[in-house]
């Protein structure tokens, strides 16, 4: 039974789609750079205002009913939500435009899945998309058996509906005994470096910060950068020495973004946790976005969400490159502790690292 055969990513045009109910907020502008990184074409922008989603069409029925007329009229392969779809939201779009849905949380895995080249990647994104498709089949039994008919009798769709849950769940057991053993072995590391009393620091930040760049800037390195969202699945640890002599391991990982669906911080919590872990946090932020408050605050509640709270943390504004001497100026003096820095351009580097030994010898 092949459940998760996926289709291979073409060069598909949709239309991205939501509601508001004061502004278009930046999850909108996110929602078309996560179609980009799948090298998605966007055809057009549709969204309405309301308080809150129609419960059975998350649209008002009308409105929805409008999308049609956008379909008829050019070649469009999917419609991409900027929420997440209840079972009866999904069944009633896709039955009145008679195309594909995607929401949110399937679009971000759809990258995660292009960006895992390590086997633990890949058994993180399909276990988070197993689970996400089983969240689906709840309350799916009536609709699925209702081929059946007679008192006593049980329909084949109710059927099918047991067949296929027992085999996601066997499924998803499986992978994740899989990932057990990868975080075992992962443990051992870790034992190791704590016995060599290697300081541990963390990169973390919103997708698509510079991470990676930063690490491979740290560790004169050339690891795999590029400028779309979620370029990093998988953890990537570097040795680098600091101006004292000292040497001390980097690590980066996935990014944060805005409504990250809960089965996604579940699969990947064996790679976040190595946050956990981590003697020092550096809170990597570019300065050249205009919403980095907005993404600062997201940035904390996940790591709120990890249990992280009294950790030694360095806030670091990045692509400092893109910026203009008024608007730095105005930054440094709001966020007088801050780093500034340009991983790319390799500017102030050597702060970072100082400040790095400064807090290490301190020990606060």
């Amino acid at each position: 039974m092949k459940i998760m055969k996926r289709k291979v990513m073409e060069k598909n045009n949709v239309i991205i789609a939501g509601i508001y109910s004061e502004f278009i907020d930046e999850s909108f502008y996110e929602l078309e750079s996560l179609c980009k990184t799948l090298s998605w074409n966007v055809i057009d922008r549709v969204f309405q205002k309301r308080k809150k989603p129609d419960a059975r069409f998350y649209f008002g029925r009308g409105f929805l009913e409008k999308f049609n007329l956008l379909f008829e009229s050019g070649n469009i392969d999917y419609l991409i939500i900027n929420d997440d779809l209840t079972i009866i939201q999904r069944r009633n779009i896709e039955r009145t435009i008679e195309n594909k849905v995607y929401d949110r949380t399937e679009l971000i895995l759809e990258i995660f899945a292009k960006h895992a080249k390590t086997k633990e990647g890949k058994l993180q994104v399909e276990i988070a998309r197993l689970k996400y498709l089983m969240s689906y089949l709840v309350g799916k039994g009536k609709e699925l058996s209702r081929l059946g008919g007679g008192i006593g009798t049980r329909g084949p769709g109710e059927t099918k509906l047991e067949y296929t849950k027992r085999y996601l769940k066997k499924r998803v057991s499986f992978l994740e005994k899989e990932l057990y053993e990868i975080r075992k072995n992962r443990d051992v590391q870790r034992k190791k470096r704590i016995k060599s009393n290697l300081i541990k620091i963390s990169i973390v930040g919103y997708t698509n910060a510079g991470k990676t760049t930063l690490l491979s800037a740290l560790s004169k390195d050339l690891l795999y950068s590029k400028n779309e969202m979620f370029s990093t699945v998988s953890p990537i640890t570097r040795r680098v020495r600091l101006p004292s002599g000292a040497y001390v391991l980097f690590s980066d990982t996935v990014g944060f973004i805005k409504k990250l669906h809960p089965l996604i911080v579940e699969a990947f919590h064996s790679t976040l946790e190595e946050i956990v872990y981590s003697d020092l946090i550096l809170i990597l932020v570019d300065a050249s976005d205009i919403n980095f408050k907005d993404k600062i605050k997201v940035i904390f509640e996940t790591l709120e969400e990890l249990g992280i709270k009294d950790k030694k943390m360095i806030l670091v504004f990045n692509k400092i490159d893109l910026c203009n001497l008024d608007y730095l100026k105005k930054l440094k003096g709001e966020y007088k502790k801050a780093i500034f820095i340009s991983a790319r351009k390799k500017i102030n580097l050597d702060l970072l690292l100082y400040e790095i030994d400064r807090i290490n010898f301190k020990e606060v």
